[in-house]
Protein backbone atom coordinates (compact mmCIF):
# COMPACT_ATOMS: atom_id res chain seq x y z
CA UNK A 1 0.00 0.00 0.00
CA UNK A 2 1.12 3.23 -0.97
CA UNK A 3 0.82 6.17 1.30
CA UNK A 4 1.32 9.80 0.61
CA UNK A 5 1.04 12.50 3.65
CA UNK A 6 -2.89 11.92 4.59
CA UNK A 7 -2.78 8.63 3.93
CA UNK A 8 0.04 8.13 6.61
CA UNK A 9 -1.05 10.37 9.32
CA UNK A 10 -4.89 8.95 8.90
CA UNK A 11 -3.42 5.42 9.14
CA UNK A 12 -1.00 6.27 11.55
CA UNK A 13 -4.21 7.31 14.06
CA UNK A 14 -6.93 4.91 12.62
CA UNK A 15 -5.29 1.59 11.07
CA UNK A 16 -4.41 -1.76 12.16
CA UNK A 17 -0.91 -1.99 14.42
CA UNK A 18 1.38 -3.29 11.34
CA UNK A 19 -0.45 -0.38 9.20
CA UNK A 20 0.47 2.05 12.26
CA UNK A 21 3.97 1.08 11.95
CA UNK A 22 4.42 1.21 7.96
CA UNK A 23 3.15 4.80 8.50
CA UNK A 24 5.07 5.89 11.22
CA UNK A 25 8.31 5.25 8.85
CA UNK A 26 6.34 6.46 5.45
CA UNK A 27 6.20 9.90 7.76
CA UNK A 28 9.98 10.15 7.32
CA UNK A 29 9.49 12.02 4.58
CA UNK A 30 7.88 15.13 5.86
CA UNK A 31 8.50 17.37 9.29
CA UNK A 32 6.01 19.28 9.46
CA UNK A 33 4.56 20.53 12.97
CA UNK A 34 1.71 18.18 12.22
CA UNK A 35 3.84 15.27 11.44
CA UNK A 36 6.03 15.82 14.54
CA UNK A 37 3.11 15.97 16.59
CA UNK A 38 1.55 12.91 15.04
CA UNK A 39 4.45 10.86 15.90
CA UNK A 40 5.24 12.13 18.92
CA UNK A 41 1.52 10.87 19.66
CA UNK A 42 2.41 7.31 18.61
CA UNK A 43 5.14 6.83 21.64
CA UNK A 44 2.28 6.37 23.86
CA UNK A 45 1.02 3.44 21.72
CA UNK A 46 0.92 0.15 23.72
CA UNK A 47 2.20 -1.25 20.50
CA UNK A 48 5.85 -1.95 21.12
CA UNK A 49 6.77 -1.95 17.56
CA UNK A 50 4.72 1.08 17.03
CA UNK A 51 6.98 3.42 19.64
CA UNK A 52 10.20 1.80 17.86
CA UNK A 53 8.92 2.84 14.58
CA UNK A 54 8.16 6.27 15.63
CA UNK A 55 11.37 6.17 17.48
CA UNK A 56 13.18 5.71 14.55
CA UNK A 57 11.37 8.14 12.33
CA UNK A 58 11.87 11.16 14.90
CA UNK A 59 15.52 10.13 15.03
CA UNK A 60 15.66 10.78 11.51
CA UNK A 61 14.03 14.09 10.84
CA UNK A 62 13.68 15.33 14.85
CA UNK A 63 14.90 19.18 15.35
CA UNK A 64 14.52 21.40 18.67
CA UNK A 65 10.52 21.46 17.93
CA UNK A 66 10.81 17.53 18.06
CA UNK A 67 12.55 18.30 21.93
CA UNK A 68 10.21 20.49 23.00
CA UNK A 69 7.04 18.03 22.42
CA UNK A 70 9.17 15.12 23.58
CA UNK A 71 9.73 17.03 27.39
CA UNK A 72 5.91 16.13 28.16
CA UNK A 73 6.43 12.47 28.06
CA UNK A 74 9.60 12.70 30.62
CA UNK A 75 6.59 12.98 33.22
CA UNK A 76 4.59 10.33 31.52
CA UNK A 77 3.37 7.39 34.38
CA UNK A 78 3.85 4.77 32.00
CA UNK A 79 7.51 3.92 31.99
CA UNK A 80 7.96 2.32 28.47
CA UNK A 81 6.51 6.52 26.80
CA UNK A 82 9.20 7.85 29.52
CA UNK A 83 12.07 5.71 28.06
CA UNK A 84 11.26 6.53 24.23
CA UNK A 85 11.27 9.86 25.28
CA UNK A 86 14.36 9.76 27.34
CA UNK A 87 16.15 7.33 24.00
CA UNK A 88 15.04 10.46 21.58
CA UNK A 89 16.23 13.32 23.49
CA UNK A 90 19.66 11.06 23.98
CA UNK A 91 19.76 11.09 20.50
CA UNK A 92 18.76 14.67 19.70
CA UNK A 93 20.40 16.60 22.48
CA UNK A 94 22.41 18.58 20.05
CA UNK A 95 19.46 19.88 18.31
CA UNK A 96 18.02 22.09 21.19
CA UNK A 97 21.01 21.50 24.25
CA UNK A 98 19.52 24.66 25.94
CA UNK A 99 15.94 22.44 26.51
CA UNK A 100 18.29 20.28 28.44
CA UNK A 101 20.05 23.01 30.16
CA UNK A 102 16.38 24.47 31.43
CA UNK A 103 15.20 21.05 32.28
CA UNK A 104 18.19 20.71 34.63
CA UNK A 105 16.84 23.57 36.26
CA UNK A 106 13.17 21.70 36.64
CA UNK A 107 11.73 21.90 39.97
CA UNK A 108 11.06 17.89 39.77
CA UNK A 109 13.92 15.99 41.43
CA UNK A 110 13.18 13.48 39.14
CA UNK A 111 13.69 15.80 35.78
CA UNK A 112 16.91 17.15 37.04
CA UNK A 113 18.13 13.10 37.45
CA UNK A 114 16.82 13.17 33.90
CA UNK A 115 18.32 15.98 32.64
CA UNK A 116 21.87 14.78 33.45
CA UNK A 117 21.33 11.25 32.36
CA UNK A 118 20.35 12.31 28.81
CA UNK A 119 23.05 15.00 28.71
CA UNK A 120 25.75 11.69 29.64
CA UNK A 121 23.77 9.44 27.49
CA UNK A 122 24.41 11.88 24.40
CA UNK A 123 28.21 11.98 24.18
CA UNK A 124 28.11 15.49 23.51
CA UNK A 125 31.04 16.91 25.43
CA UNK A 126 29.53 20.23 25.11
CA UNK A 127 27.12 19.44 27.85
CA UNK A 128 29.94 18.67 30.27
CA UNK A 129 29.51 22.19 31.24
CA UNK A 130 26.27 22.03 32.31
CA UNK A 131 26.87 19.11 34.27
CA UNK A 132 29.47 20.75 35.96
CA UNK A 133 26.85 23.34 36.67
CA UNK A 134 24.63 20.43 38.31
CA UNK A 135 27.16 19.54 41.15
CA UNK A 136 25.65 22.44 42.54
CA UNK A 137 22.47 21.11 42.97
CA UNK A 138 20.61 20.39 46.64
CA UNK A 139 20.22 17.07 46.00
CA UNK A 140 22.73 14.53 46.01
CA UNK A 141 21.38 11.92 43.39
CA UNK A 142 21.27 14.81 40.91
CA UNK A 143 24.80 15.15 42.28
CA UNK A 144 26.00 11.86 41.86
CA UNK A 145 23.89 11.41 38.50
CA UNK A 146 26.33 14.66 37.11
CA UNK A 147 29.00 13.41 38.79
CA UNK A 148 28.70 10.21 36.83
CA UNK A 149 27.81 11.82 33.21
CA UNK A 150 31.27 14.01 34.13
CA UNK A 151 33.23 10.64 33.88
CA UNK A 152 31.01 9.39 31.17
CA UNK A 153 32.17 12.47 28.70
CA UNK A 154 35.84 11.84 29.97
CA UNK A 155 36.04 15.81 30.60
CA UNK A 156 39.38 16.89 31.69
CA UNK A 157 37.82 20.09 33.09
CA UNK A 158 36.29 18.29 35.73
CA UNK A 159 38.93 16.34 37.83
CA UNK A 160 39.63 19.13 40.16
CA UNK A 161 35.85 19.04 41.35
CA UNK A 162 35.52 15.22 40.72
CA UNK A 163 38.63 14.45 43.15
CA UNK A 164 36.69 16.80 45.75
CA UNK A 165 33.61 15.04 45.50
CA UNK A 166 35.74 11.99 46.24
CA UNK A 167 37.01 13.20 49.58
CA UNK A 168 34.14 15.42 50.75
CA UNK A 169 31.15 14.29 48.93
CA UNK A 170 28.67 11.75 49.88
CA UNK A 171 28.67 7.81 50.92
CA UNK A 172 27.74 6.76 47.20
CA UNK A 173 28.91 10.04 45.61
CA UNK A 174 32.65 9.18 46.68
CA UNK A 175 32.34 6.43 45.13
CA UNK A 176 31.04 7.78 41.59
CA UNK A 177 33.70 10.54 41.76
CA UNK A 178 36.09 7.92 41.93
CA UNK A 179 35.21 5.80 38.94
CA UNK A 180 34.18 8.87 37.39
CA UNK A 181 38.13 9.80 37.33
CA UNK A 182 38.93 6.43 36.19
CA UNK A 183 37.05 7.36 32.78
CA UNK A 184 38.93 10.62 32.01
CA UNK A 185 42.08 9.71 29.91
CA UNK A 186 44.03 12.45 31.19
CA UNK A 187 47.28 12.30 33.36
CA UNK A 188 46.02 15.22 36.01
CA UNK A 189 43.29 11.89 36.44
CA UNK A 190 45.93 9.95 37.44
CA UNK A 191 47.94 12.02 39.48
CA UNK A 192 44.08 12.99 41.36
CA UNK A 193 43.58 9.26 42.08
CA UNK A 194 46.99 8.77 43.38
CA UNK A 195 46.37 11.28 45.82
CA UNK A 196 43.60 10.14 46.61
CA UNK A 197 45.37 6.93 47.14
CA UNK A 198 47.44 8.93 49.65
CA UNK A 199 44.69 10.06 51.73
CA UNK A 200 41.38 8.58 51.24
CA UNK A 201 39.79 6.21 54.24
CA UNK A 202 40.45 2.26 54.33
CA UNK A 203 36.82 1.83 53.02
CA UNK A 204 37.52 4.11 49.40
CA UNK A 205 41.37 2.75 49.16
CA UNK A 206 40.33 -0.70 47.19
CA UNK A 207 38.46 1.58 44.63
CA UNK A 208 41.06 3.65 44.00
CA UNK A 209 43.08 0.81 43.54
CA UNK A 210 40.79 -0.62 40.67
CA UNK A 211 40.58 2.90 39.65
CA UNK A 212 43.96 3.14 38.66
CA UNK A 213 44.21 0.00 37.43
CA UNK A 214 41.57 0.70 34.85
CA UNK A 215 43.35 3.89 33.57
CA UNK A 216 46.42 1.69 33.31
CA UNK A 217 48.64 4.71 33.59
CA UNK A 218 52.66 3.32 34.36
CA UNK A 219 53.16 6.59 36.18
CA UNK A 220 50.68 5.13 38.95
CA UNK A 221 53.14 2.05 39.42
CA UNK A 222 55.44 3.79 42.22
CA UNK A 223 52.25 5.09 44.59
CA UNK A 224 50.78 1.52 44.04
CA UNK A 225 54.37 -0.57 45.03
CA UNK A 226 54.47 2.08 47.86
CA UNK A 227 50.85 1.25 49.25
CA UNK A 228 51.35 -2.21 48.74
CA UNK A 229 54.25 -2.22 51.22
CA UNK A 230 52.34 0.02 53.96
CA UNK A 231 49.35 -2.05 53.39
CA UNK A 232 49.74 -5.61 52.27
CA UNK A 233 45.97 -6.37 52.62
CA UNK A 234 45.66 -4.65 49.74
CA UNK A 235 47.69 -6.88 47.92
CA UNK A 236 44.50 -9.08 46.58
CA UNK A 237 43.73 -5.11 44.60
CA UNK A 238 46.97 -4.24 43.99
CA UNK A 239 48.61 -6.86 42.36
CA UNK A 240 46.10 -7.84 39.71
CA UNK A 241 46.69 -4.08 38.79
CA UNK A 242 50.19 -3.97 38.63
CA UNK A 243 49.86 -7.74 36.38
CA UNK A 244 47.95 -5.45 33.77
CA UNK A 245 51.28 -2.70 34.07
CA UNK A 246 54.39 -3.31 31.71
CA UNK A 247 56.17 -5.76 33.37
CA UNK A 248 59.74 -4.04 32.73
CA UNK A 249 58.35 -0.49 34.21
CA UNK A 250 56.96 -2.24 37.08
CA UNK A 251 60.64 -4.11 37.79
CA UNK A 252 62.57 -0.35 36.90
CA UNK A 253 60.70 1.01 39.92
CA UNK A 254 61.06 -1.45 42.22
CA UNK A 255 65.06 -1.80 44.20
CA UNK A 256 66.68 -5.16 44.88
CA UNK A 257 66.05 -5.27 48.17
CA UNK A 258 62.05 -4.83 47.16
CA UNK A 259 61.99 -7.35 44.22
CA UNK A 260 61.44 -10.71 46.70
CA UNK A 261 58.85 -9.00 48.65
CA UNK A 262 56.62 -8.13 45.25
CA UNK A 263 57.47 -12.20 43.78
CA UNK A 264 56.40 -13.47 47.03
CA UNK A 265 52.84 -11.95 47.27
CA UNK A 266 52.49 -12.78 43.46
CA UNK A 267 53.25 -16.20 43.96
CA UNK A 268 50.86 -16.28 46.73
CA UNK A 269 47.68 -14.82 44.79
CA UNK A 270 48.99 -17.36 41.28
CA UNK A 271 48.20 -20.13 43.88
CA UNK A 272 44.62 -18.77 44.54
CA UNK A 273 41.67 -18.91 42.52
CA UNK A 274 39.51 -16.60 41.13
CA UNK A 275 41.90 -14.65 38.64
CA UNK A 276 41.04 -13.66 35.34
CA UNK A 277 43.06 -15.04 32.41
CA UNK A 278 45.00 -11.48 31.74
CA UNK A 279 45.65 -11.31 35.43
CA UNK A 280 47.04 -14.46 35.41
CA UNK A 281 48.85 -14.22 32.48
CA UNK A 282 50.13 -10.76 33.44
CA UNK A 283 51.16 -12.08 36.84
CA UNK A 284 53.12 -14.93 35.47
CA UNK A 285 55.30 -12.60 32.76
CA UNK A 286 56.00 -9.97 35.87
CA UNK A 287 57.26 -12.83 38.26
CA UNK A 288 59.41 -14.28 35.43
CA UNK A 289 60.69 -10.33 34.91
CA UNK A 290 61.54 -10.00 38.65
CA UNK A 291 64.02 -12.52 38.42
CA UNK A 292 63.78 -13.66 41.73
CA UNK A 293 63.59 -17.44 42.43
CA UNK A 294 60.30 -18.97 43.85
CA UNK A 295 59.16 -22.56 43.92
CA UNK A 296 58.79 -24.44 40.74
CA UNK A 297 56.01 -25.54 41.96
CA UNK A 298 53.92 -22.63 41.66
CA UNK A 299 54.09 -22.53 37.05
CA UNK A 300 52.95 -26.39 37.50
CA UNK A 301 49.05 -25.65 36.93
CA UNK A 302 49.75 -22.92 34.47
CA UNK A 303 51.89 -24.97 32.44
CA UNK A 304 49.13 -27.17 32.06
CA UNK A 305 46.31 -24.65 31.40
CA UNK A 306 44.30 -25.34 28.42
CA UNK A 307 44.57 -21.20 27.79
CA UNK A 308 47.30 -20.96 25.74
CA UNK A 309 48.16 -17.71 26.35
CA UNK A 310 48.46 -18.37 30.00
CA UNK A 311 51.05 -21.15 29.03
CA UNK A 312 53.25 -18.98 27.25
CA UNK A 313 53.15 -16.21 29.91
CA UNK A 314 54.19 -19.71 32.38
CA UNK A 315 57.37 -20.99 29.41
CA UNK A 316 58.63 -17.42 29.71
CA UNK A 317 58.67 -16.93 33.08
CA UNK A 318 59.97 -20.74 33.67
CA UNK A 319 62.58 -19.50 31.06
CA UNK A 320 63.61 -16.41 32.81
CA UNK A 321 63.92 -18.17 35.94
CA UNK A 322 66.02 -20.99 34.78
CA UNK A 323 63.84 -23.27 36.62
CA UNK A 324 65.72 -27.06 35.95
CA UNK A 325 63.23 -28.88 37.72
CA UNK A 326 60.47 -28.23 35.32
CA UNK A 327 62.24 -29.21 32.30
CA UNK A 328 60.44 -32.90 32.06
CA UNK A 329 56.73 -30.90 31.96
CA UNK A 330 58.15 -28.69 29.51
CA UNK A 331 59.51 -31.87 27.44
CA UNK A 332 56.30 -33.24 27.74
CA UNK A 333 54.21 -29.99 26.23
CA UNK A 334 56.59 -30.49 23.64
CA UNK A 335 55.47 -33.80 22.95
CA UNK A 336 51.92 -32.82 22.68
CA UNK A 337 53.40 -30.61 19.17
CA UNK A 338 51.36 -27.61 19.85
CA UNK A 339 53.22 -25.44 16.75
CA UNK A 340 52.18 -22.03 18.62
CA UNK A 341 54.05 -23.03 21.33
CA UNK A 342 57.27 -25.39 20.22
CA UNK A 343 59.90 -22.47 19.58
CA UNK A 344 59.06 -21.20 23.19
CA UNK A 345 59.63 -24.27 24.57
CA UNK A 346 62.51 -25.24 22.94
CA UNK A 347 63.89 -21.84 23.77
CA UNK A 348 63.20 -22.48 27.65
CA UNK A 349 64.82 -25.94 27.38
CA UNK A 350 67.95 -23.97 25.46
CA UNK A 351 68.10 -21.51 27.93
CA UNK A 352 68.00 -23.59 30.79
CA UNK A 353 70.52 -26.44 29.83
CA UNK A 354 72.89 -23.15 28.73
CA UNK A 355 72.45 -21.89 32.58
CA UNK A 356 73.43 -25.10 33.96
CA UNK A 357 70.18 -25.57 35.99
CA UNK A 358 68.66 -28.46 34.28
CA UNK A 359 68.50 -31.66 36.43
CA UNK A 360 69.07 -35.49 35.27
Amino acid sequence: MNMNRETALRELSQGSPDLQRRAARVLGRWADDQVLSALIGALQSPHRAIREAATDTLLEIGDARTVRLLLPLLRSSVPAVRNSARLLLQGLAKAAPEILIDLSRDPDVRMRIFAANIMTESGDHDLAEPLLDMLNDADENVRDAAVVGLGRLGAPEAIHRLEAFATEGGSWTRFSAIDALSQIPSSEATRALVRLLKTVPAELQEPVVEALGRQGAPEAIASLLQKLFEAPSLGAAIIPVLSQMPASEVVDRLSAVDRPYLAAAISERLQENGQSPEVTAGSLELLGKLGVQVAGSIFIRWLANPQRRIQQAAIRAVHRLGLGELVPMLRQLQSQGDPLLAGEIQAAIDGIALSGKERA
